[in-house]
């Protein structure tokens, strides 16, 4: 399935990727390729970048596993914005001089009133809860903004954070097919399957252009993980397994 992917992947995916994957891995990357290629404007300063296509080969397997690590690294996050949000781990931040959330010795019932089936009653305390939820959910939404707005990025600033140890687990998880299929789109793109002719034969291109191909590098290894998630899956669950109809940048 993987390999099926990265024979019939193309660029145009790259499109598809900026408006359907999350905001600050899209920055990622391309904070990420500015940082390997420098800032140099590429209308007014033509570099080029010369080796021989081994080394361009390991480039390429490096970027496709930053691509991967990425796509792990967001799936922790989201999993840590999944555990903030549930009851018993509210943290309501009104005054630090208090302990969060609050002693619930109210009693009663409030009423609600649904769109479709009228008004209904919700014990007191239910609902006490239910409002430091939304608050809670709301300060993560407010952080977001102002990491944001000040320029961070919190998959990096969590990469960053992570020991070195932690860091190798988020790409030690990929399975043979995955690194199987890394291999192959390597090959597709650089044409060379002779492992002499890799230490021979000379590349050359402009830094805009290794950007994109950078880019798109990343692109990639970060959908692999995604099809690799949901493809395992299909297996747990038995259910039968389909090409890899998912797009770069969807989530599972």
């Amino acid at each position: 399935m993987l390999l099926e992917y990265v024979k019939t992947v193309q660029p145009e995916f790259m499109d598809l990727f900026v408006k359907r994957a999350p905001e600050q891995v899209v920055e990622a990357m391309r904070q990420t390729v500015t940082n390997m290629l420098g800032t140099l404007p590429p209308q007014f300063f033509a570099v080029t970048v010369s080796t021989v296509a081994e080394n361009l080969a390991q480039l390429m397997y490096s970027v496709m596993m930053t691509g991967y690590m990425f796509r792990n690294a967001q799936f922790r996050l989201d999993l840590q914005r999944s555990v903030g949000a549930l009851p018993g781990a509210v943290s309501v931040k009104s005054d630090p001089n208090y302990a969060p959330g609050v002693q619930k010795k109210v009693s009663g019932e409030v009423i609600r009133w649904h769109n479709e089936t009228g008004p209904e009653s919700m014990d007191a305390n239910q609902y006490v809860e239910l409002l430091e939820n939304e608050i809670c959910e709301l300060q993560q939404q407010l952080e977001q903004s102002k990491k944001l707005a000040n320029g961070g990025n919190e998959l990096l600033n969590y990469l960053k954070t992570l020991e070195p140890q932690n860091l190798q687990e988020l790409t030690t998880s990929a399975g043979e097919d995955a690194l199987e299929a890394m291999n192959a789109f390597i090959q597709r793109l650089v044409g060379i399957n002779d492992p002499a002719q890799l230490k021979k034969a000379i590349t050359q291109t402009t830094t805009a252009d290794l950007a994109k191909l950078l880019y798109w590098l990343m692109v990639v290894g970060y959908s692999i993980r995604n099809i690799e998630v949901r493809y395992d899956m299909e297996k747990m669950l038995g259910m039968p397994v389909k090409l890899a109809e998912l797009p770069p940048g969807e989530d599972i």
